[in-house]
């Protein structure tokens, strides 16, 4: 009997052991599992870091590598605006060239199937809208000039102010700031803001008294905001996007079509022209007081007969007398260099006349002789008439190589492709007369605009008077030399995109660059199908090979 109960208890004891051993095999086993799960969740999180990593290393050197592909179309930008006009129109111009601007590849010799490439763009604008994209620079003369409105005003009291009030939601008191903000003098105008008041502000500063270093800095004149200064576009792609728009009435800031245009797209601290040649030569000024020198260099480019009289006209002066009968003519058949030399170096009568402007020429006629009692005086009648063939032909010739002005002049308003808004505040220019400009103006690209290569074309098309157009003259011309334009890098395949503003300066040689601004922060803008007009996988290898020549040059 004892022998079975001490069985039974050592039976009893070896289950219990034996189930303890399976429970401790089940809880290592458990434990074993857990650590495996870990490590391998440890190296699925360490694999999908590194590709992360992988990730960003090469997007951040795709960034890199574009970084440099834009400074490669600065560099494009530059030097394409460096060249002669005359070079710049046969290249296709700077309006609208996409065989220049779009989708150049910066190395279009590698195999690569994933080209790095850069597109020049700027907006296309219909009837003061934005249509679409061009491949092309923005003249900077379209604007309006801050910098020169203090001499407009100078000129023409309140000239200044009333070209800003034709800006869309500007006010006097705006206005008036903003003139005060950029004139030379703490005068206060009636309305607007010197240095005082900035100076009561939360965080003083003063007023510069200057010129703006950029349209950013109109930020800080009292009454400029944001919205009034870069409108509803936030991401600087020229388009006002669905997000945008909800963004804005959200904001209480109108829809574009009924607000106008932000003041950023017609204001301007650049805008500029060198006093150049077709060819890139400094052009002949008429006011050279050295007779021998002007007369050597008008002999390069004109008849004799051009020469003799404007060197007459700065001898002797216009005549307004009466015309002896008959009057010594000299009419030139084309406007071509003289094929004779001479007296290229011959001594002269003393120029003791100035010529304010070039018209002045136009039906003019100078008496060879100082004694108003030589009443045999050989009077010259200019080769200018005012007649519709030399308004088209001989003028825009003569302009194209003379002057009257300095190196560079600034601030001038190109009435070829500036908006209405712009139009509006040039001194002088009447709604009327803005109509006909808008109406006879062509805004196809430079290069096929020949005809109206000057502001003159006006007297072509018989819209005003010789005597009008010298009084737009000073706040008018067709095209202006500072140009502005965003540069977007990006590659064929899974691009990102970099973008950047830039403004070149091409009134001096080698042209310079005024502005940079990075816009990536602002987001991509642009989808690559719009870059490149060449998207389809046939590429121009022309195209690629003559941008390279460019950047050669």
């Amino acid at each position: 009997m004892m022998t079975q109960k001490r069985y039974s208890i050592r039976a009893r004891l070896l289950e219990r052991s034996q189930s303890q051993h399976a429970d401790r095999r089940g809880m290592v086993l458990l434990i074993v599992m857990i650590v495996v799960v870990m490590i391998s969740l440890a190296g699925f999180g360490f694999t999908a870091l590194m590709f992360t990593e992988n990730k960003a290393v090469s997007l951040r050197g795709d960034e890199l590598q574009l970084e440099h592909v834009v400074a490669s179309g600065r560099q494009l930008t530059t030097l394409f605006l460096d060249l002669p006009k005359a070079s710049r129109d046969a290249a296709g111009g700077t309006y609208d060239n996409p065989s220049s601007f779009s989708g150049i590849a910066v190395d279009p010799d590698t195999e690569s199937d994933r080209l790095a490439r850069f597109s020049i763009v700027s907006p296309r604008l219909e009837d003061g809208e934005v249509t679409g994209l061009r491949f092309g620079t923005q003249d900077e003369s379209t604007r309006l000039n801050l910098a020169v409105l203090p001499s407009w005003d100078e000129a023409a009291p309140g000239a200044g102010q009333r070209a800003l009030m034709n800006l869309p939601g500007m006010s006097e008191s705006v206005a008036d700031a903003l003139l005060d903000w950029v004139d030379a003098d703490d005068i206060k105008r009636p309305l607007g803001a010197e240095s005082d008041f900035y100076q009561g502000l939360k965080r003083p500063y003063s007023a510069t008294n200057a010129a703006p270093k950029s349209i950013e800095e109109l930020l800080l004149v009292r009454g400029v905001t944001r919205e009034l200064l870069f409108g509803p576009d936030t991401n600087q792609n020229f388009f006002v996007d669905e997000v945008e728009v909800n963004r804005a009435q959200v904001q209480g800031f109108a829809s574009p079509s009924t607000e106008g245009r932000p003041w950023c797209e017609l204001l301007t601290v650049y805008s500029a022209e060198g006093n150049q040649d077709p060819h890139g030569r400094p052009r002949v000024n008429l006011n050279d007081d050295d007779g021998t020198r002007l007369k050597r260099s008008l002999s390069e480019v004109f008849l004799d007969e051009w020469v003799r009289y404007i060197i007459a006209y700065r001898q002797f002066g216009p005549y307004v007398g009466s015309l002896p009968a008959p009057t010594a003519t000299e009419t030139p058949s084309n406007n071509q260099p003289s094929s004779t030399a001479e007296s290229a170096d011959d001594v002269m009568e003393p120029l003791k006349f100035k010529v304010t402007s070039v018209l002045d020429l136009v039906d003019s006629h100078v008496r060879l002789s100082e004694d108003p009692q030589d009443t045999a005086a050989t009077v010259l009648e200019s080769p200018l008439r005012s007649d519709a063939e030399t308004f088209r032909d001989d003028l825009p010739k003569l302009l194209d190589f003379v002057t009257v002005d300095q190196p560079v002049i600034p601030g001038r308003v190109n009435i070829n492709q500036a908006p209405r808004e712009v139009l509006r505040g040039v001194p002088g220019l009447d709604d009327s007369l803005i109509d006909q400009i808008i109406a006879s103006r062509n805004l196809q690209t430079e290069h096929e605009n020949t005809s109206m290569r000057h502001a003159a074309w006006l007297l072509a098309e018989r819209l005003i008077d010789v005597t009008k157009m010298k009084a737009l003259d000073p706040y008018i011309t067709a095209g202006g030399d500072v140009h502005r334009a965003q540069i977007v890098a990006f590659f064929d395949e899974k691009s990102p995109i970099t973008r950047f503003e830039v403004v070149v300066d091409s009134t001096f040689r080698p042209a310079r660059q005024l502005y940079f601004r990075d816009l990536r922060l602002l987001g991509r803008g642009f989808p690559i199908d719009v870059l490149d007009v060449t998207s389809g996988r046939v590429r121009s290898r022309a195209r690629a090979t003559g941008a390279s020549e460019l950047r050669r040059r």
